[in-house]
């Protein structure tokens, strides 16, 4: 592919505290790299540079292994979105669009970078993000446990990383420091507009033992 325009950056999140998987898993390796080095190397080919936020003891240890393609690494904060505009801030004023990626999503290609990039910079939109189609029937339920509804799965994407944005909505929708599962919940709820594009099946997220079991096989394929 052709070098990525300067107005393209990345931030990778790697700054998670692993509880519910019992370590950092981002940091787990798949063969001779660890996952984050996956991510970040396939950042580093969409984008001019790559803001990579880990977790405060790695950003000030000496010893830690910058991943290879990293332009700056940050020191996260105590949740995902305090990370990302952690992150956000290490990116350049003069950038156009920011993708924020989950370094726990190793397998994303290239193309699919470029398939978000190209949303927002030839379509004019706020945000969009890579999905997939949901394959079961999905209910909402009240606290009880009582079902609510039952929409129309035809309607439903489950969601993905890398997602990219025109820096200026992103920036927007932080300057309040909310909360959200992921960034274009936030755009969203500023009256963004987001649109989704097709995802890709391996672009699986890490989140327990098994899902890293199926990614170190799927690494020595």
């Amino acid at each position: 592919m052709a070098a990525p325009p300067e107005t393209i950056w990345t931030i990778v999140v790697a700054a998670g505290s692993g509880q519910r998987f019992g370590g950092l898993k981002q940091f787990s390796e798949m063969g001779s790299r660890r996952m984050v080095d996956r991510a970040v190397e396939t950042a580093a080919r969409a984008s001019a540079g790559v803001v990579v936020v880990v977790p405060v003891g790695q950003a000030n240890d000496p010893a830690f292994e910058v991943p290879n393609g990293a332009t700056t690494v940050v020191a996260g904060g105590s949740t995902r979105s305090e990370s990302v505009r952690r992150g956000l801030a290490a990116v350049p004023d003069g950038v156009e669009v920011v993708c924020v990626h989950d370094a726990v999503r190793p397998f994303a290609s290239v193309e699919l970078f470029e398939l978000v990039i190209a949303a927002v910079s030839r379509e004019g939109v706020d945000a969009a993000v890579p999905g997939l189609a949901v394959a079961d029937t999905v209910k909402v339920v009240d606290r009880a446990g009582r079902v609510v509804s039952t929409p129309d799965r035809a309607l439903l994407r489950a969601v993905q990383t890398p997602q990219a944005f025109r820096a200026a909505a992103l920036r927007a929708a932080h300057a309040s420091s909310p909360e959200a599962t992921d960034d274009a919940a936030v755009v969203e709820a500023g009256g963004g507009y987001v649109v989704v594009v097709e995802g890709e099946a391996d672009n699986r997220k890490i989140t327990a033992a098994e899902d890293l079991a199926w990614a170190q096989e799927r690494w020595n394929r």
